[in-house]
């Protein structure tokens, strides 16, 4: 593998790390800075409604830039972003560091895919992709257990210091390493929203940001109940985010399993069924260490075992514009996130930490409900099989 795309992976990795690592240590900073949990989680709902937004808007600007430039400019600009929340003297302060974070991971992470493309040979394009985009996942098995446990062996602050030097390390090897190319044929805003005008696709890309969504409305705030409702302190939380991140991992290559031998209509709906009922029983499970490692195993195979289907089915719905689908799917993630958090949040201001997972299933029952009646719907003979088939 060509040592310069795992110099991208290397990116996507910190930022994975950055944008996850929230979940483990939202009540140490909270509880630093004075404010509410539930205040805490706008840490959260601003990284990823400014990454939702922001992707397609600069891609849209910059599509012309050479890739190159857009590499280094995002990197920078992330890297500054955490230097900033290691230094945040207020909450506020901490906010807008992430704001900046988020800008420059918009920037890097769909450029990331693309120059992992052009720097790889025509053979081995997927498996470039596939290592790119890998990171991110790697970060929620390794990042953020990594991330939770420094954070509270040696301060919050000192989390965003890693992500700072990873990205920079990052940034150093690409400024070094990495070749001047070309950017490719630059696609407006309005092209890269062209499958929005669709209602198949549309009604499709439901399911990313109500599916992430009831993900969100708990993911966030694991550390507070686990440690109210389990007892669990800092070593506890972050052996169970890293079980979360293992069987994320194995969620995503079941899903992608099951997609190629049954379908995404089958698929989903029973990663969702499995999902709902993890979801509402969360509670009672956490009553007990054990309890919460299995419901939160469970959890994450079943909840990612959702992606790859989803991909698949969208792509299906959208083949002369797969590059864009796969991009509004990320937004539409990043902006299941952003609204999940809020969720979660106001549950936590309640004092229902109880009711987070129950909240969550119900969320999970609407996507459910979406998916079947996206399946159902009569948009076309064409829409319909690609909805069955995917």
């Amino acid at each position: 593998m060509n040592p310069r795309i795992l110099l991208l992976t290397l990116g996507t990795f910190a930022i994975g790390t950055e944008g996850y690592v929230i979940a483990g240590v939202l009540p140490t900073i909270t509880g630093d800075l004075g404010v509410s949990i539930a205040a805490g989680g706008m840490l959260v709902t601003v990284f990823a409604l400014v990454y939702a937004l922001g992707s397609p808007v600069l891609a849209a600007l910059l599509g012309h830039w050479p890739h190159r430039q857009v590499l280094l400019g995002g990197l920078a600009v992330f890297t500054l972003g955490n230097l900033l929340a290691a230094l945040a003297p207020s909450f506020g302060m901490l906010v807008f560091a992430r704001l900046i974070a988020a800008l420059g991971a918009a920037l890097y992470t769909p450029t990331a895919s693309a120059a992992a493309v052009a720097l790889a040979r025509p053979e081995r394009r997927g498996q470039a992709l596939s290592l790119v985009s890998g990171g991110l996942t790697v970060a929620i098995v390794l990042g953020v257990p990594l991330g939770t446990w420094v954070g509270h062996a040696f301060g919050w602050r000192m989390t965003f210091v890693m992500v700072a030097v990873m990205s920079g390390l990052a940034l150093l090897g690409a400024a070094l390493l990495l070749p001047s190319f070309a950017a490719s044929a630059a696609l407006g805003l309005r092209q890269r929203m062209a499958p929005l005008a669709r209602p198949p696709f549309l009604a499709a890309l439901s399911l990313s940001v109500i599916w992430i969504t009831g993900a969100f409305t708990v993911y966030p705030y694991l550390s507070p109940l686990l440690g109210q409702i389990t007892h669990m302190d800092y070593a506890g939380v972050s052996l169970m985010l890293l079980i979360f991140g293992v069987a994320s991992m194995l969620g995503i290559f079941l899903g992608g399993y099951i997609a190629d031998r049954w379908g995404s209509g089958l698929s989903i709906p029973i990663s969702l069924g499995v999902l709902i009922l993890t979801m509402a029983l969360l509670p009672l499970a956490a009553a007990t260490g054990a309890g919460a490692a299995l419901a939160i195993a469970v959890w994450g195979v079943s909840g990612w075992s959702v992606s790859v289907p989803q991909q698949h089915r969208l792509i299906a719905l959208a083949p002369s514009d797969a590059a864009v689908a796969l991009a509004l799917n990320s937004s539409a993630m990043y902006l299941g996130q952003a609204l999940g958090a809020v969720v979660g949040g106001a549950l936590v201001d309640a004092s229902q930490v109880w009711l987070l997972g129950p909240a969550g299933a119900a969320i999970e029952v609407a996507a459910l409900a979406a998916v079947l009646l996206a399946m159902r719907r009569p948009y076309s003979q064409a829409g319909s099989a690609a909805e069955q088939t995917a």
